[in-house]
């Protein structure tokens, strides 16, 4: 026998004894009788969930912020009326609703919810129309209802059993309750999730 044949021999023979070592570590057991159980098989499981704070307001993963837009019209100015958006871009919802979803496995203590609005409020030239004329009506998907946060006076939502899965819509309304000189008021509203 040459050395180069020998040397291929070696290595296949190797090769076969790792697979059939192998195959021996596999867990198993046989029984070949009437009425008999194998032995136990076990098989280890093990999932790591992180920890999680999450708040969502409108689409996700979408890059661009809510835009949120109404016209009152002349008929309806200062009325009272409570106005919806006339549309809506990256809510995330259907029509001119907006998602939101609270979801935390932290702890037990509860979480808040808390509205900034950048400003003293909607702006037109040297006239504000104030952040408080800003509500919703809420649609909850899953869990109750999360109340619309607004600037100061912040949302609080408590955990059942250390997790907090809300999800649902905000139908966001212009209260309409004053008359504003004419013009296009712009302004943001900021929402952060705390939790200890």
């Amino acid at each position: 026998m040459n050395k180069a044949f020998k040397k291929l021999l070696w290595i296949g023979l190797s090769v076969i004894g790792v697979t059939a070592n192998q195959g021996a570590l596999a867990d198993q057991a046989t029984c070949n009788t009437a009425g008999c159980t194998t032995a136990n098989l076990p098989v280890n499981f093990t999932i790591v969930i992180p920890t999680v704070l999450r708040l969502q307001v409108g689409a996700v993963g979408a890059a661009a912020a809510v835009n949120w837009n109404a016209a009152v019209t002349a008929a309806n100015l200062g009325n009272g009326t409570a106005l919806n958006a006339d549309a809506v871009t990256n809510g995330g919802a259907a029509g001119t609703l907006v998602a939101y979803a609270l979801v935390s496995n932290i702890s037990a203590n509860n979480a808040t919810i808390t509205a900034t609005g950048v400003g003293a409020g909607l702006v037109s030239g040297g006239n504000t129309i104030p952040y408080t004329a800003i509500g919703a009506t809420v649609n909850p998907i899953i869990g109750a209802a999360v109340a619309l946060p607004v600037p100061g006076t912040p949302t609080v939502v408590a955990p059942a059993a250390g997790v907090i899965l809300r999800t649902g819509t905000w139908q966001y309304t212009y209260a309409n309750a004053a008359v504003f000189p004419a013009g296009s008021y712009t302004g943001t509203i900021n929402y952060t999730a705390t939790q200890p």
